[in-house]
């Protein structure tokens, strides 16, 4: 049907990429049947911006993206004739934010030090070996982790009661927190849901004929207000081989596979029908 368009928004770490090996491999064909069909994917993840540029490269990919747990939407200048309002033009995309600045979250972050006494690094305050040894990531690529905007990603030492403690404190400075495969979030009112309901709205209104379709794929909690704002929303296994159990939403499909395994097999599924 021609009035009808299928919009894909996917995770990146251990959801399109392989939890420790940050691979698609195992995706490449439900990669190339997105590409035959001109499905647009949007990346959404909680990555800088420079990160999911690598990725964009990487696979070709020219569509908008989401950086930072919704933090910012970029989509490329003259995409597709595309008309919306934006914050401002930066590197040849227009640029949505939604997230705090940066230095408010830098602020807060050092608060939350002193107020809790809490044992916290945040990823501006390791350096790129540590990011290696702590994520698998290269060099190049643990120094673009920290080029942050939108979001603080931090690490917790301590048990249960220190991480409680610590996220009373963000929402008590008016802050959020999200935890991605490894890391705990420092936001504003951002999220990747708040982000995708507006880019699906400016598909919409440029697009008034067409019945927009929705696709969303994750593996963590960070991945569920995504997988809330979409139509069809599929979990994939973690590295564990289990899911992600705080994930609950209406009509949640469990892909059967561990990230990128269940990814393309969800995909494919999609198409099969």
């Amino acid at each position: 049907m021609n009035n009808e368009k299928i919009i894909v928004f996917t995770d990146l770490d251990g959801t399109l990429l392989d939890h420790s090996t940050y691979s698609y491999s195992e995706a490449e064909d439900a990669l190339r049947l997105l590409k035959e069909k001109r499905v647009p994917l949007i990346l959404c993840s909680s990555k800088s911006r420079v990160e999911i540029e690598v990725y964009r490269e990487r696979l070709s990919n020219n569509e908008p993206f989401i950086s930072e747990n919704g933090g910012a939407i970029f989509i490329p200048e003259l995409y597709k004739g595309l008309k919306c309002e934006f914050d401002k033009i930066d590197n040849g995309y227009l640029v949505i934010e939604i997230g705090s600045e940066y230095k408010t979250l830098i602020d807060a972050f050092e608060q939350l030090k002193r107020n809790t006494g809490a044992n916290i690094k945040s990823i501006t305050e390791f350096t790129v070996d540590e990011i290696v040894e702590l994520t698998g990531l290269n060099k190049e690529e643990a120094s673009l982790a920290q080029k942050r905007k939108y979001t603080l990603p931090f690490i917790v030492n301590g048990g249960e009661e220190h991480v409680k403690n610590i996220k009373n404190e963000i929402l008590s400075l008016g802050l959020n927190y999200t935890e991605g495969a490894r890391f705990v979030h420092l936001m504003g009112g951002n999220d990747k849901g708040k982000a995708v309901k507006v880019l699906v709205d400016i598909f919409k209104k440029n697009y008034p004929e067409t019945r927009i379709i929705t696709i969303g794929l994750g593996d963590s909690l960070n991945d569920l207000p995504m997988l809330e704002a979409v139509d069809r929303a599929f979990l994939v296994k973690k590295e564990s081989g289990n899911y992600e159990e705080r994930i609950k939403t209406e009509g949640l499909i469990y892909a059967d596979g561990i990230g990128p395994v269940g990814w393309n097999k969800a995909v494919l599924g999609l198409f099969s029908r």
